[in-house]
């Protein structure tokens, strides 16, 4: 107890050396400060007696919401077709890192825009070079080939239907395909089945992002028939955003609390289908408390410029 209480008073004296400096400051109108003797001896006394201020760490703390919130990137309709897109999709990931760091990147459908192999391999290859998971579904192109999704499920294998959890939130990712049609669209019934199981055994509780490549909006121009169903199929969670693409332009409705989306698109070869030029994708940052703030990034190289 001698040896605690030695060490106490060292680290005192160490803390308060500042005030003891202060108060031996001789200012005008004062009397002059007490002697060392009787400081020290009046600092022993508030040790014996516990009234110690405990000491403090220092520099500033890190709030528990910023060490949770995360960034995610949300792209769609990039359309690679040959290989004079491969250049340009280099760059638009370039572009990507230099937002600063993300945890990872939806990449919402349209990947490829006649759904060839080389386009969907040169994809997955591009966007590996992010350094970040990336997460797709599947566009009406990229079902060109067959008319269906068996050649999109060879290079991006379990990304049709799918789910998956980070730092407390979920996000849901749907193929809203309906074969390599491109209006008029339903989603398919294995898609709503996977849709009604993860309703059931998703956390209720948590925020949760639902991703698919035809627009959910009912209103919105080329929007999936099954829109409304599939949103209603999802009122027992806490869905927060749906992103889509597929009609090139920046839509915004609103399904309960949650944000519905579309996106315009990011490519070599296609532009906006609205009256706008801006092409871009999505930085977003997702909080704890369930809010997410989304920021638009133009991306436009010179030789869309022109």
């Amino acid at each position: 107890m001698i040896q605690t209480a030695a060490r106490n008073c060292k680290f005192a004296l160490f803390c308060l050396a500042p005030i003891k400096q202060a108060a031996d400051m001789k200012l005008p109108g004062r009397a002059a400060p007490s002697s060392r003797r009787s400081f020290l001896r009046n600092l022993s006394l508030s040790i014996a007696a516990g009234s110690l201020v405990r000491p403090v760490r220092l520099g500033a703390q890190t709030p528990a919401a910023s060490v949770n919130r995360f960034r995610f990137l949300v792209v769609n309709d990039i359309h690679h077709v040959s290989p004079e897109c491969t250049p340009f999709m280099e760059a638009l990931v370039l572009h990507m890192q230099e937002q600063g760091p993300v945890d990872f990147c939806l990449n919402v459908g349209d990947l490829a825009d006649l759904g060839a192999r080389e386009s969907l391999v040169a994809v997955r290859d591009i966007f590996a070079a992010l350094g970040a998971p990336v997460y797709p579904v599947p566009g009406n192109h990229d079902c060109d080939v067959g008319e269906n999704t068996d050649l999109y499920s060879e290079i991006f294998p379990d990304r049709l239907n799918y789910s998956f959890a980070h730092r407390g939130w979920q996000f849901i990712g749907l193929d809203s395909t309906d074969g390599n049609k491109w209006n008029e669209t339903r989603v398919g019934d294995a898609a709503l089945s996977f849709l009604d199981t993860a309703a059931r055994d998703l956390d209720r509780k948590a925020p949760t992002v639902l991703f698919t490549h035809f627009p959910m909006a009912t209103d919105v121009r080329w929007a999936s028939l099954s829109g409304a169903d599939v949103l209603s199929r999802l009122d027992d969670l806490n869905l927060r955003c749906a992103f889509s693409g597929h009609f090139h332009a920046r839509t915004e409705r609103t399904h309960g609390r949650a944000a519905v989306l579309t996106n315009t698109c990011c490519s070599r070869v296609r532009g906006p289908h609205d009256d706008t030029t801006a092409e871009g994708y999505l930085v977003c940052t997702a909080h704890p408390d369930g809010r997410l703030d989304r920021v638009f990034i133009p991306y436009k190289p010179a030789e869309k410029q022109a």
